[in-house]
């Protein structure tokens, strides 16, 4: 994405924020990992099966058309984390077409330009499932219970909030509790919903209470007690802001399970080479050995020869002792 200059569009992305806070910078960089999940990677039936190389080449792209450093540990996370939803989004639109279809035979024969026939025929085989089919059936149950939808369509609420702050005299962004009211309040609609007004009230009574008493509690604290809480998401401020405590404890697990497959990897080399070294010992020994034996067959071998060799001097001189008793001169000199 550039500029008309020419330029890449620079793309930041603040420090626990998940998003840019920019609404321009947010939108571009939303719709460029969309057209990035529809026609550049595959499309999994779980975003845990999508596989580094092709993370890595959404990525690259995402770093070619855009100024973004993705050096940044939370900025990489970020970036995957839209391809995430992006790619779920994809997924379900996909899944409407498949829907659209009166029987399996008919689903077969759709043709997505996107996706390769391997990659559609895998996303049918878990929408046919049963037991897929269940979960599905709970999860739109649950979809029905939600009673306080917002106000704010598919704007991100990151760039919202911020928005919100630039707008101020202080430049400081509305608390969570403000942005609640500003995210399921309209003056000319009122309240998104009953629960949702309630929820307010909920947290402006806790807010009023814990600061006019001796006992304490953050905005964050009173939000949570109030929404609840959810692993991996921090309700009421969207998709991008995650809870500290998770995103530290995956950059620590992925640490030790990374620590831990280095250390494996090097006891490994490290037994495989005092293998090597013994063998290759064990086979210097069995060589020594084989020498020696080599050796001692050889003295034994010419120790033989020579004891054949004396024996037959001996002969020798016990016949030519013999001889000369025998002899003529021996007989005269008598």
């Amino acid at each position: 994405m550039k500029k008309a200059m020419g330029s890449k569009m620079k793309i930041d992305i603040p420090v626990g924020r998940g998003r840019p806070t920019k609404p321009v910078q947010s939108a571009k960089l939303s719709n460029e990992f969309g057209i990035i999940a529809r026609n550049f990677i595959s499309l999994p039936n779980k975003w845990k099966e999508l596989t580094r190389e092709d993370r890595d080449a959404a990525l690259i792209r995402c770093h070619e058309r855009f100024e973004i450093n993705l050096d940044e540990h939370y900025v990489k996370d970020s970036c995957e984390d839209i391809l995430k939803n992006r790619s779920r989004q994809w997924r379900y639109k996909l899944k409407q077409l498949f829907e659209s279809a009166h029987s399996e035979e008919e689903v077969r024969k759709i043709e997505v330009p996107e996706l390769t026939p391997e990659n559609w025929n895998r996303l049918c085989d878990m929408w046919i499932d049963p037991k897929h089919k269940k979960r599905c059936d709970i999860n739109k149950v649950n979809r029905t219970k939600l009673k306080s939808n917002h106000f704010m369509g598919s704007k991100a609420f990151v760039a919202a909030r911020a928005e919100l702050g630039e707008n101020e005299p202080e430049k400081v962004e509305p608390d969570r509790i403000e942005f609640y009211k500003h995210t399921h309040y309209k003056s000319k609609k009122g309240w998104s919903s009953l629960e949702a007004e309630t929820h307010y009230n909920n947290m402006k009574d806790l807010k009023d209470l814990y600061t006019s008493g001796e006992a304490s509690m953050t905005t964050d604290e009173i939000v949570d007690t109030v929404l609840g809480t959810k692993s991996g998401y921090i309700r009421g401020l969207g998709y991008g802001p995650k809870p500290n405590t998770t995103r530290a404890t995956q950059r620590k697990t992925a640490e030790l399970e990374d620590s831990l497959r280095k250390a494996k990897q090097e006891a490994a080399s490290a037994q495989n080479n005092l293998q090597n070294r013994l063998n290759a010992a064990e086979t210097v020994v069995e060589n020594q050995q084989t020498q020696i034996q080599d050796q001692q067959s050889q003295i034994e071998a010419l120790n033989s020869q020579l004891n054949t060799i004396v024996a037959r001097q001996e002969e020798m001189f016990r016949k030519m002792q013999c001889f000369a008793r025998s002899s003529p001169s021996n007989r005269y000199k008598r």
